[in-house]
């Protein structure tokens, strides 16, 4: 008898199991209205039309991606088309399998596709990679297409600093960019050949590949002595030597306002010991004669350190019996940084530099900073001289040990490296900062130079070590 029972409890417990196994089963065919696979890099796109039946909620497809993981994608009639990544290098007839799935995400038989896929980014970028050699370092130039994931890493071989061994030096690491992009990197190591290392990540943590360039040149620049070559510019210059106004003071060897400091502090405001162009001398070339054709490395062109100082201005208002100089007023007109370039070029050239078209010179160099004032207080000058604090540290009452450890701001004029060879270097300026004295004009900045001033304390100029 209690066998019986027990055969009987077993009868329908599989009776009510095939039951639910129905309720939940989802018997229709997997026929599209259209479908179809696009390769796109690191995968496929595929492109559906699902069928007129509104027992069908969606489209799940399931495949196996390059690492061997089993992935599922799910699409709607709300769209139509699945994204199928995951890929790497480039494959063919790889294989999908597609199922309906109703409101309660019962599943349907599956049928079996294959798609196509393109190089993802991550192995694409290395058909068109170089590493070259760059001063005192070395430069990653790639392209890459225009469908981008994951990110691109770059080591040298070089001394670790902590175990003294040698090792693997990580420069950086950067998300691969739409189009492809060129990094520069300077290295604090004493090597004449470098070995580098680039390698590629997905954003899901994977390694993708790895690359090894073996002996990159590491070029070295030499600074040419003011005697080396001839400078002129094509344009006004202040020579007033009342002042401290004229060319000597661009190659004296003074790079952070050390002559306009000796001055302030004995009380004599007004006297500079810089170079200043203008007016008028936007567009106008500084002209840099080597003599002989080199290799250029870079212009090294140097501002003033911050003394929390007003520069002399030409006021709005100029009551009785007070002393204004106009002449002073109008070369600064209050701010020492509306003076520094913003936007400038370098060109190399064999021709004459005074007539040749710049547009078949080589292009060296390009700052093309906006003029606004918000911009300026990112830019490689935010530290200069700024008469309501600024963010530079303030100089004008430090010792002359602390002045002379200082760091100088610098606008380094690093040349791109061809090989080729000029005689003439030619600098153009072709705009300055805005200041933001004038509330007002927040947060882009007043124009303090319609007059088109240019200043440098310095310039350096630097060619390849022969």
């Amino acid at each position: 008898m209690i066998r019986k029972l027990i055969f009987l409890i077993l009868i329908g417990i599989s009776f009510f199991a095939c039951k639910d196994d129905d309720e939940i089963s989802f018997d229709v065919p997997v026929e599209f209205q259209t479908i179809s696979f696009k390769p796109v890099p690191g995968g496929a796109v595929m492109h559906y039309k699902l069928p007129d039946n509104l027992e069908i909620f969606g489209v799940r497809a399931r495949y196996t991606n390059a690492y061997g993981e089993e992935l599922i994608k799910d699409g709607t009639y709300l769209v139509d088309t699945i994204l199928l990544s995951g890929f790497t290098e480039a494959q063919t007839t790889v294989p999908v399998k597609l199922s309906f799935f109703n409101s309660e995400f019962a599943e349907s038989e599956p049928i079996e596709l294959t798609f196509d896929t393109e190089a993802a980014a991550t192995v694409a970028v290395f058909d068109n990679l170089t590493v070259n050699p760059f001063w005192g370092g070395f430069n990653v130039t790639y392209k890459s297409p225009q469908t981008v994931e994951g990110t691109i890493h770059v080591f040298y071989i070089g001394t670790n600093p902590t175990t003294q061994q040698l090792d693997s030096i990580l420069m950086g690491s950067y998300p691969i960019v739409e189009g492809g992009d060129t990094l520069n990197f300077e290295i604090a190591q004493d090597l004449d050949q470098l070995d580098v290392v680039v390698r590629t990540d997905d954003y899901e943590g994977h390694r993708v590949k790895m690359e090894i360039y073996r002996d990159v040149p590491a070029l070295i620049m030499d600074k040419l002595a003011s005697e080396d070559f001839d400078f002129q510019f094509m344009g006004n210059i202040q020579e007033k030597e009342e002042y401290g106004l004229g060319t000597k003071y661009l190659f004296d060897g003074k790079k952070k306002g050390d002559g306009y400091r000796s001055h302030y502090m004995v009380g004599e405001n007004r006297i500079f010991d810089t170079f200043v162009a203008g007016p008028e001398a936007f567009g106008k070339r500084f002209i840099f004669d080597l003599g002989s054709p080199k290799v250029p490395a870079a212009l090294y062109g140097y501002a003033y350190l911050n003394f929390d100082m007003d520069f002399p201005d030409i006021p709005s208002y100029i009551f009785p019996g007070e002393e204004v100089d106009l002449y002073i007023g109008g070369v600064w007109r209050g701010t020492y940084h509306s003076r520094l370039p913003c936007k400038l070029k370098v060109y190399g050239t064999n021709e004459n530099p005074e007539t040749v078209d710049l547009a078949s010179c080589a292009l060296l160099y390009t700052l093309n900073d906006e003029p606004d004032y918000t911009v300026w207080l990112k830019s490689w000058c935010k530290n200069t001289n700024w008469a309501n604090g600024g963010p530079g540290q303030d100089f004008s009452h430090v010792t002359d040990e602390a002045f002379n450890e200082a760091d100088p701001i610098v606008l380094r004029m690093v040349c791109n490296y061809t090989g080729e060879t000029f005689r003439y270097l030619i600098l153009v300026v072709e705009d300055t900062y805005y200041s933001n004295r004038w509330s007002g004009d927040y947060p882009s900045g007043y124009e303090e130079n319609a007059d088109e001033y240019i200043t440098f304390d310095e310039i350096e100029v630097f060619v390849k070590a022969e």
